[in-house]
C-alpha cells in the first residue's frame, strides 16, 4: 500500500487532503480512482489507513479510516556523520541508511574528503531531503530522518552528545564492534564513516579524545557508502533492532 507523509494540517479531523506533488503523483502517476487506499504518516510516530474520495491533478482526499502507531521506528536512535562522496555514492547513503534505520544524517568534512566547503546549495539540500522522505515512505519509517547542513569533523565531535560513538578505521586491528559496545546500555548512537581516503591517524586521535571507539570492521576494506550501511545494519542488530529481536 502506498504510503506518503504529509503535513499535519494536510489532516482535518477524520479527512485527508493531498495536494501539490502528492496529489499529481496519486494521480497521474499511481492512476490511482475514489475507492482505493493509501496510508498517510504525520511525522510524529502516527499512521492513518485512508480511502481516497476524490481524486484529481490537482487535490486528492480521502476518509481516514484508522490511526495507529507507526512500527518501523528503531527503539535506538542512530546519527550517522557521513563524510560528503561524489553525488551518487553519497545520496545512496542517505537512501539506504533511512531504509536501515539512521535517524539523522549530518555530513561532515574530513581531511581527505574531496569538497571542503561546508556550504550546499540549497538545491542539493532539497534533494538530499526529497531522496530521504522518499526511502522513509518506500521502507515503512514512522518518521523522516533529520539532515543537519554538513560540519566539519572537529566541530562534529564538540557537538558530539550519544551514549557510545564508533568510528571504524582500517588500521584499528584489535577493537571489534562488538568489543566496543560490551556492557553499555545505548538509547543514542553516534556513527562516523570516513570519505573514500579514509581517515588519518589524527582524526582518529581526536574522536578518541571525545569518547569514540574506533573499530575494525574485519580484513576486508570497505568502501565507504559500504562501510556506512554495514555497520549501521550491525548496529542495529546488536541493539536487537533486526529481526525477532526488534
Amino acid at each position: 500500500m502506498h504510503r506518503f507523509f504529509v503535513p499535519p494540517d494536510n489532516i482535518i479531523g477524520r479527512q485527508l487532503i493531498l495536494t501539490g506533488e502528492q496529489a499529481h503523483q496519486v494521480a497521474q502517476v499511481l492512476r490511482m480512482r475514489p475507492g482505493d487506499e493509501v496510508v498517510a504518516l504525520d511525522n510524529a510516530g502516527w499512521e492513518y489507513g485512508v480511502r481516497l474520495t476524490a481524486v484529481s491533478r490537482q487535490q486528492v482526499t480521502g476518509d481516514i479510516l484508522q490511526k495507529r502507531t507507526a512500527v518501523g521506528e528503531p527503539s535506538v536512535h542512530m546519527t550517522l556523520y557521513m563524510a560528503l562522496l561524489k553525488r551518487e555514492k553519497f545520496e545512496w547513503v542517505l537512501q539506504k541508511g533511512t531504509e536501515v534505520g539512521v535517524n539523522c544524517f549530518v555530513p561532515v568534512i574530513t581531511r581527505r574528503t574531496l569538497g571542503q566547503n561546508v556550504d550546499i546549495k540549497a538545491g542539493k539540500l532539497a534533494r538530499w531531503h526529497k531522496i530521504i522522505a522518499e526511502a522513509a515512505e518506500q521502507s515503512g519509517r514512522g518518521r523522516v530522518p533529520k539532515l543537519h547542513a554538513p560540519v566539519r569533523l572537529a566541530d562534529a565531535f564538540r557537538q558530539l552528545q550519544a551514549d557510545v560513538a564508533i568510528i571504524p578505521w582500517e588500521a584499528e586491528t584489535a577493537v571489534t564492534l562488538r568489543a566496543a559496545l560490551a556492557g553499555r546500555a545505548a538509547q543514542t548512537i553516534a556513527l562516523f564513516i570516513g570519505p573514500e581516503g579514509g581517515f588519518v591517524p589524527e582524526e582518529i586521535e581526536m574522536a578518541r579524545q571525545h569518547g569514540a571507539f574506533a573499530v575494525t570492521l574485519g580484513k576486508r576494506i570497505l568502501r565507504a557508502e559500504t562501510a556506512a550501511i554495514a555497520t549501521a545494519v550491525l548496529l542495529e542488530y546488536e541493539h536487537g533492532q533486526m529481526g525477532n529481536g526488534e
